[in-house]
Parts: structure tokens; C-alpha cells; sequence
């Protein structure tokens, strides 16, 4: 049985989704694909757009053939700890030979494009991460000293020691996260093998709609401004644009601002800076200017705009405050950036053709399949932080604010039954 394992957001599915799935299973004559998909929330600090079981259920009808949840605690986060998190889910299934992901350093219509060779540096740059090498955190600590961004930081002290066209690579974010899945395998110690393919759509930061691919952030953008949706037609495939359609203005969609009450209430009750530093990704920095601003807030995207610095870019500060809102604590993530507390994951749907995956999978896997949250009880050695508690308070502030937005009924995470086709 050949499984391949695929990590996404799908914030929407598009056809460069789509183009990837077919193009994995092509390549790697992969007799099942599982993709670990972010929930509710995603890497920009930000809620999904449409909820986690819609786009499931567009993966699953576009050639996934079992979809699982990335916790909120990993989609929300960085880079790192997003690659991780989901590396560490497909890892314990034991039953994943390839992970197949995106870059833009690829292009199949050039025969001299070596994806080994790029899994090569991928692996130069995740082994300099790992370790840290004197070199390294020389440049590192005086980039930053001149004002550089961690981010920024680290491409210069990348480039001092493996060279500039090292630093090219990092410019790109597929390719950030191949070195960043890169290092989960390392430090894993994983069987999985990474496979790079060629990102065949605009860039992310591409925000038009284009005849054919284009990328997510132009979707959301044609959403976010209401231009007419038949636009998005040619974007997606039709079984996705149908799901889209049928929800819209029912469920979907779900923007940043409509979380704005909950974020205000949180800075505002905020005792002192040590307060809201106690949250992931919130330094004592970042802390003290969400305090110190606090009295012009008015809404999320406004203080996100309103809080980042040269230093401190707005995914930074996206991230920052989604955590807040969420209530996702530094204290928490300490402990739950470890294979071994991964120890459960959430199904949220699958082909009845992979019933033979899922049995593979009960036989050797080392992480639990939930499928009935209300089955679900917690490792009693977890000692408070559970991610699938923690991911369901999340989705229930999620179910809050769409109910409240179209005046819809939505059944909660415990009744939600899972997506099968």
C-alpha cells in the first residue's frame, strides 16, 4: 500500500489544489492520499473563511481520500511549529511513505529543474536550523541587534553561511515550509520521504482573480469585496464552487473583523502587559504595545494594522492576537510541541473507497482517530494541555460567531458528524 500525506490549509480549494492532489497521485502512484488540513483557523492569523467540514469535503471530492485536522494550536502558529504538527500526525500513522508538498523552485516544464537536489538544500538549511552552529547564531544575534525581524535575521545569518542563493530560497513561502517540514523529519527522526512538486498557480501574494489558478488570497479578496462570485467559477473546481455557492451567506463567509468583540474583550480586561505575554507568539514587546494601544481599538484588522512594526511584521502580529482571542497560552504550546502529547487527532471525513486505509491505520497507527468527539476523553497524563479540547473550545468560538453573523442554526463540534463520500 502506497500512502502519500499532504499538509494544507485549503483557505479555499482552488485549482491549484486540485492540480496538486492529481499531480501527487500521478507522480508518486500513490494508492491513498491523506491530507492533515488545517480546522477552523489558519497560519495567518486568521479564521478560515469557510468552515473546516465544507473544505473537507471539497478535498475529499477533488482526490484526497481521508482528511484529517491540524489542532488550532499548530495551524495558528508559524511556520515551524506549523510543519511540525503536522509531520508529527502523519508520522504516528505509521503508515505514510511521502509527504508531497509545493515550491515555487520547481517548474515542470524545465527537464533540468532536480527536485533532489533542492530536497538536498532544503535538508542544508533544516540541518543549520537544527543545530545552530556558532557562525549561525553570530550573524543571527547582530541582524537582529540592527533592528532585523527574527525572519530577516535569520536569512542573513543563512546566507553568511551557506551563500546567497540559499537566502533566494528562503524568499519564497512553500519553499519555507519545505525546510521547515525538512526539519520536522529530522528531528522526528521520520521514515517519510519528502517530495517536492512545482506550485502551478500565482503567488500568494497575487490578489486578482486570474482565468484558471489563482491563488487563495485572491479568492478571499473577490469575497472579502463582494465582487460577483461567478468570477471565482474558473478558479475551482465545479463540485468546490457549487459547495461555495450553496453556503454563502448560510455559513460563509468568515472574515478576522467578526472576531472583533472577543479580541476587544481580552485587551481590555487585561490586567497588566504580564498578562497578555502569557499567550503564544505574544513577547513582552508586543505585549506592552497591545497594552499601551489598547484605548484605539476598534477592530481586529484595524490593531493589526494599527500594532506591527519594522521588526514585527503583520503575520507576526496576526498570529499574536488570534492567539489571544483564542486563548491558545504560551504555558500550553511548551508542552504540546512534543510528538509524544500528540496522541490523538481528529477525522474529519473520508472516501468509503479508503476503508482499507483506515483499517491499515488501526492496526499500526500510534496516534488515536477520533471521529465522535463525544467518545473522546482526554490523557489523564496530560497534565491540562489537550488539543483536541483545546481545538474544540475554538470551533465552538467559530460556530458563535457565524450563528450570530447569518442568524443560522450550526450544530456544535460534538454533533457535527463527519464528512463521508
Amino acid at each position: 500500500m502506497k500512502v502519500t500525506g499532504i499538509i494544507a490549509e485549503y483557505n479555499p480549494f482552488h485549482k491549484g489544489h486540485e492540480y496538486h492532489l492529481k499531480e501527487t497521485r500521478s507522480i508518486l502512484q500513490s494508492d491513498y492520499i491523506i491530507v492533515v488540513m488545517s480546522g477552523n483557523y489558519v497560519q495567518r492569523g486568521a479564521p478560515t473563511i469557510i468552515d473546516k467540514y465544507s473544505r473537507a469535503e471539497m478535498a475529499l471530492r477533488c482526490g484526497a481520500d481521508l482528511v484529517l485536522e491540524l489542532p488550532a494550536c499548530f495551524s495558528t502558529a508559524s511556520a515551524e511549529y506549523f510543519a511540525f504538527g503536522g509531520i508529527a500526525i502523519l508520522d504516528r500513522l505509521n503508515v505514510v511513505n511521502d509527504l508531497c508538498f509545493g515550491t515555487e523552485s520547481l517548474d515542470r516544464q524545465i527537464d533540468q529543474n532536480d527536485p533532489q537536489l533542492l530536497i538536498q538544500k532544503f535538508g542544508e538549511i533544516a540541518d543549520l536550523l537544527i543545530n545552530e552552529p556558532e557562525e549561525y547564531r553570530s550573524v543571527l544575534k547582530q541582524s537582529m541587534k540592527k533592528g532585523l525581524s527574527h525572519a530577516a535575521a535569520a536569512s542573513e545569518a543563512i546566507g553568511a553561511v551557506l551563500g546567497p542563493e540559499y537566502v533566494a530560497l528562503m524568499e519564497r513561502s512553500n519553499n519555507i515550509l519545505g525546510v521547515e517540514y525538512m526539519r520536522a523529519i529530522k528531528i522526528l527522526e521520520s521514515r517519510i520521504t519528502p517530495v517536492p512538486v512545482a506550485r502551478m498557480l500565482s503567488s500568494h501574494k497575487d490578489t486578482q482573480i486570474t482565468q484558471g489558478f489563482s491563488s487563495a488570497t485572491a479568492i478571499r479578496n473577490a469575497v472579502f469585496n463582494k465582487y460577483d462570485l461567478n468570477s471565482l467559477a474558473n478558479t475551482m473546481p465545479k463540485d468546490v464552487y457549487d459547495i461555495l455557492m450553496d453556503r454563502y451567506l448560510v455559513t460563509f463567509p468568515i472574515f478576522r473583523d467578526d472576531f472583533s468583540i472577543i479580541l476587544g474583550e481580552k485587551l481590555l480586561s487585561a490586567s497588566d502587559s504580564s498578562e497578555l505575554a502569557q499567550y503564544f507568539g505574544v513577547s513582552k514587546d508586543l505585549a506592552n504595545r497591545f497594552l499601551n494601544l489598547r484605548n484605539e481599538y476598534r477592530t481586529f484588522n484595524q490593531f493589526r494594522e494599527l500594532s506591527y512594526t519594522k521588526n514585527t511584521n503583520k503575520a507576526t502580529v496576526g498570529r499574536a492576537l488570534m492567539h489571544i482571542t483564542l486563548g491558545i497560552r504560551e504555558a500550553d504550546m511548551s508542552k504540546l510541541y512534543n510528538k509524544q502529547n500528540l496522541n490523538a487527532v481528529k477525522v474529519l471525513g473520508f472516501r468509503e473507497s479508503a476503508r482499507p486505509l483506515l483499517s491499515e491505520i488501526k492496526k499500526k497507527a500510534d496516534i488515536e482517530m477520533v471521529t465522535k468527539l463525544a467518545d473522546y476523553k482526554p490523557d489523564p497524563d496530560q497534565d491540562g494541555a489537550d488539543m483536541i479540547e483545546q481545538t474544540t473550545r475554538t470551533d465552538m468560538l467559530y460556530r458563535m460567531v457565524a450563528m450570530n453573523k447569518f442568524d443560522v442554526e450550526i450544530p456544535t463540534p460534538y454533533e457535527q458528524e463527519i464528512i463521508k463520500i
